[in-house]
């Protein structure tokens, strides 16, 4: 064992006198603690052998008479059995057994039934690790039994995740065999897609006959990329405690009462991923911290097939945990005893633990490999010995403990139990997963029709409150007087006056308004409390104390009187039972291991509105693996909602390649929206790059008030935050109003006048707004927003582009390169909705590898470059427009003097509409007609 040494204030001034007394011993005792691990025991094949280390001699210290006595107070723990004096010889004997010793039938039986009956289905089987299984046992018993944990959330590996569901957790065998013989783990006709068999994950009950209580299992569902379910377990862990302690809020309650967080782990990947290093270093952080993860390494000495010499440069797979100070237990998978000990100082310092169980791997990586191709020596071994099962019962029926016929009994037993379930698996109909009860209102969401949007908008005077006290610090806060004059001073006049809301005071009234109607907002990321430009100040600190104040969670339901001035309504602490509450995470340096985490909140509580927020929309690079086999797919796999928001800063204004883009390509390639509008599945994520702070308003409260819960990516604002065009009226917000996908032009009066539609999203509308405002012929131009990317609104684009009935020419412009951004994913989209014979344009940048120049006057040479490109040839089409008005005068005159007219008197507009006057068509019926159609021809 690994042990972190005690620091002297922890000693009285009586045990301090005699460490100093007797310090040659002490130094002797914590050369044990430090070096004890190395002269165990810990390889059950031998191949590793104990050394002999030179600092565990008494010798070397002075210590030489074995029978001479000390007095081991504040240098040896009684626990271990010494009196308070003790002989020399007795004291190395209890050190060596404390740090230097050797730290089940249904598991080997069950895998060798699958081996037999499915010899060529991988399962990473755990022949050869079966102790884990009897350890995660004694840790739940124990966890259960001397602190009455009711709640274990477990993160499993691939390695051996069958034996452990099915032995020990009761997760129904026929349903495993049925995934095995290549079945789903769904019932029959559900709409989930499954995971991979070796990802299985259903809640499970485990029931002891020693106590009166059950303990729930919840087993995470866990992307393929080894450790990365790592910060989802934390995550969900520390927000399921915090909601049952809720429910009794008068008793006393310190994270990791009610809920044990168990983890396990193969030793490469703990070694070598690095979103171990991020979540362990998290974890102990406030705001992240579950009470303690027990973190079981699964330690088969190979990765794959590399040797454990090349899979690490450490002593030990689990030396990563050195640096967050994790004590770390060694033991011998032969003798697995480190479960009181584990689970006795995680609920004494509510920190994680790491056992690190020496193991081997029965066979390959799979059962199809061949693992002598690469291990000779260690398979020679392996297959040379017997069972860890097979030599427990040797002993126990050398020990009288247990007798030969009763063994076999016991085993005779569970192979017929395994023989009935593999019978069972051809006509078994798994069943549904326990739901939360948290979710129990909300409808699942795998239908194919789009949900009725309710609006989202609030009582004014309510929005007014609510902007008050936002930025209205405590009595004792003295804040910077640039915060005065610059934050809230301008917050207060645009709240009395009601039509310059900017995006920080927007986001403060669609959080503090959820707040109190009951939910929870989480806020996490790097330095989100001021915000990355400085823009939201969430937090106040106090400039002489440093104490944090955060004024939405300190609101008052409060009314203007007749004066207009604010007045108290109700008792302030009942008030604050009713609220939710705002949690401000300022995280640390990370990205991968904090959207995890966060994903993991999303999943256990969908009354909280858990966002992470990049500082730069391109950080998120880091989470790409969380992002792809969680965020975006993990409904889709297994059934899991979740209502996660990714707010990731983007625009190009001259931050360089790696300070400009959310990437949100990347996003709209992970939506399972269909190019031809033929939904048959609910949308996977929402995407959206708003335009207007009452927009993002709206976005906010929808996330919460659906009865669904959907991951929404937002692509926010940068230059937006303190743009004066960019702001939106307090009525925007109000009563009756809801965020809409699309926004029309609100400049154009005249819409037949209008020869060009220019179809944008984000931040470049401003800009190509004000080059209208200044163009002599700009009332020839409609620049219609896309504010919803993702599910793609067609209906509300057709009718935005439809009243254009003159209009012959359609652009999509966008500032990011053409192979980025959203062209590539709307192009298909919107040509459909266009008139016959009409083509999407494109306008913006050229294919490029970066995301945009470096060079910042390049970059704002390129930004002028298409915005002006969005404006060329107007003329042109204007004077087209001109001859066809006067082609249709002609003709109109030629009528009511009833002559004919001649085809050439007549000029045709230069492009035909499919739109009639009386019924407008959505491209997509069409389409549907003319095939139905086609189909009776």
């Amino acid at each position: 064992m690994t042990a972190p040494l005690v620091e002297p204030e922890d000693y009285s001034a009586t045990e301090i006198r005699n460490r100093q007394k007797n310090a040659n011993l002490l130094h002797l005792v914590n050369a044990y603690r430090k070096y004890g691990h190395l002269s165990s025991n810990l390889d059950p094949l031998g191949m590793r052998k104990a050394e002999l280390i030179e600092e565990l001699s008494a010798g070397i210290y002075g210590l030489t008479e074995d029978s001479k006595m000390y007095n081991i107070n504040g240098i040896v723990s009684q626990s271990k059995g010494l009196p308070e004096s003790s002989s020399l010889s007795d004291i190395v004997a209890a050190l060596q057994k404390t740090y230097c010793r050797n730290i089940a039938y249904e598991s080997e039986e069950f895998e060798l039934f699958l081996q037999k009956k499915l010899p060529n289905v991988k399962r990473y089987g755990i022949e050869g690790s079966e102790s884990v299984v009897v350890l995660l046992d004694q840790l739940i018993h124990e966890a259960a039994s001397k602190h009455g944990i009711s709640e274990v959330v477990a993160g499993l590996s691939h390695r051996g995740r069958m034996s452990i569901l099915g032995t020990l957790f009761g997760y129904p065998k026929e349903e495993i065999i049925r995934k095995l013989r290549g079945g789903s783990e769904f019932p029959d006709g559900s709409p989930y897609s499954g995971d991979m068999l070796v990802d299985l994950a259903k809640p499970c009950t485990m029931r002891y006959d020693d106590l009166n209580t059950s303990v729930n299992i919840d087993v995470l569902a866990n992307a393929c990329h080894l450790d990365s379910g790592m910060p989802v377990l934390i995550g969900k862990s520390r927000i399921k405690d915090l909601n049952i302690a809720r429910e009794t809020p008068g008793k006393k309650h310190v994270i990791g009462d009610h809920v044990l967080a168990l983890s396990v782990h193969g030793d490469s990947s703990f070694a070598g991923q690095g979103i171990v290093a991020e979540s362990l270093g998290m974890a102990g952080l406030s705001h992240f911290t579950n009470g303690g993860t027990i973190h079981i390494v699964l330690n088969n000495q190979v990765g794959y097939t590399t040797p454990a010499s090349h899979t690490r440069a450490t002593r030990y797979a689990s030396d990563v945990a050195k640096f967050a100070d994790i004590p770390i237990i060694h033991v011998n998978g032969e003798h697995p005893e480190a479960a009181n000990i584990a689970v006795a100082y995680r609920q004494k310092f509510r920190k994680d633990v790491v056992i690190d169980v020496w193991t081997f791997r029965k066979r390959g990586h799979n059962e199809v490999d061949e693992p002598s191709f690469t291990q000779p020596k260690m398979y020679k071994a392996i297959n040379a010995r017997k069972s860890i099962p097979a030599m427990f019962e040797e002993m126990l029926i050398l020990s009288g403990r247990l007798t030969k016929d009763k063994a076999k009994a016991a085993r005779n037993e569970w192979l017929a139990s395994l023989a009935m379930a593999f019978a069972g698996s051809e006509t078994c109909n798994p069943t549904e997963p326990r739901m939360d009860p948290g979710w129990a209102a909300l409808r699942e969401s795998s239908g194919g029709q789009h949900m009725v949007e309710q609006p989202t908008g609030v009582d004014l005077d309510t929005l007014y409150d609510v902007g008050v006290q936002s930025a209205t610090p405590g009595d004792s806060i003295k804040v910077h007087q640039r915060l005065e004059r610059f934050h809230i001073k301008p917050r207060m006049k645009k709240l009395q006056d009601g039509t310059a809301v900017d995006w920080a005071t927007a986001e403060a009234l669609a959080f503090g308004t959820l707040i109190r109607e009951g939910y929870n907002v989480r806020l996490c990321g790097q330095d989100v409390g001021r915000g990355t430009f400085s823009q939201r100040h969430a937090m106040f600190v106090c400039q002489e104390t440093e104490h944090v104040y955060i004024p939405l969670n300190h609101m008052k339901d409060c009314r203007k009187d007749a004066n207009g001035n604010i007045t108290d309504t109700s008792a302030h602490q009942q008030q604050q039972q009713q609220h939710g509450k705002l949690e401000v995470v300022n995280s640390n340096l990370c990205e991968a291991a904090a959207v995890g985490f966060e994903y993991g909140v999303s999943l256990e509580d969908p009354y909280t509105l858990p966002i992470w927020e990049a500082q730069f929309g391109d950080f998120y690079n880091n989470s790409q693996t969380l992002v792809d086999g969680y965020i975006a797919s993990g409904e889709s796999k297994w059934g899991k909602q979740s209502g996660l928001v990714m707010l990731l800063p983007h625009g190009f204004d001259g931050g360089g390649p790696d300070h400009s883009s959310s990437r949100i390509e990347r996003h709209l390639q992970l939506s399972n929206d269909p190019i031809d509008g033929r939904r048959t599945s609910a949308p996977n994520i929402y995407v959206t790059y708003p335009s207007t702070p009452a927009q993002f308003f709206h976005l906010m409260r929808r996330q919460m008030k659906r009865n669904f819960r959907k991951p929404l990516f937002v692509a926010g604002p940068k230059t937006l935050l303190r743009l004066a065009s960019a702001s939106s009226a307090l009525s925007e917000m109000g009563p009756g109003t809801q965020f809409r996908t699309v926004l029309d032009d609100p400049t154009i009066s005249e819409p037949q006048a209008v020869k060009r539609v220019m179809i944008v999203s984000g931040k470049l509308y401003y800009d190509l707004a004000k080059l209208k405002s200044e163009h002599p012929l700009g009332g020839h131009v409609a620049i219609v927003r896309v504010e919803e990317l993702s599910p793609f609104p067609r209906e509300e684009v057709y009718k935005a582009i439809a009243q254009y009935r003159n209009a012959s020419d359609f652009v999509w412009v966008q500032e990011e390169p053409r192979n980025a951004g959203a062209y590539l994913f709307t192009a298909p989209r919107i040509q459909p909705l266009l008139p016959k014979n009409a083509e999407l344009r494109y306008v913006g940048r050229p294919e490029s590898a970066a995301v945009c120049s470096g060079v910042e006057t390049r970059q704002a040479a390129e930004h002028t470059q298409i915005t002006a490109q969005a404006f060329e040839g107007l003329r042109g089409l204007v004077a087209d427009l001109v001859i066809d008005n006067i082609g249709i005068q002609h003709g109109q005159r030629q009528q009511l003097g009833k002559k004919p007219a001649s085809a050439a008197s007549v000029i045709a507009a230069r492009v035909p509409h499919r739109w009639s006057n009386s019924s407008p068509m959505y491209a997509a019926a069409a389409a549907a007609a003319a095939a139905a159609q086609s189909g009776e021809q």
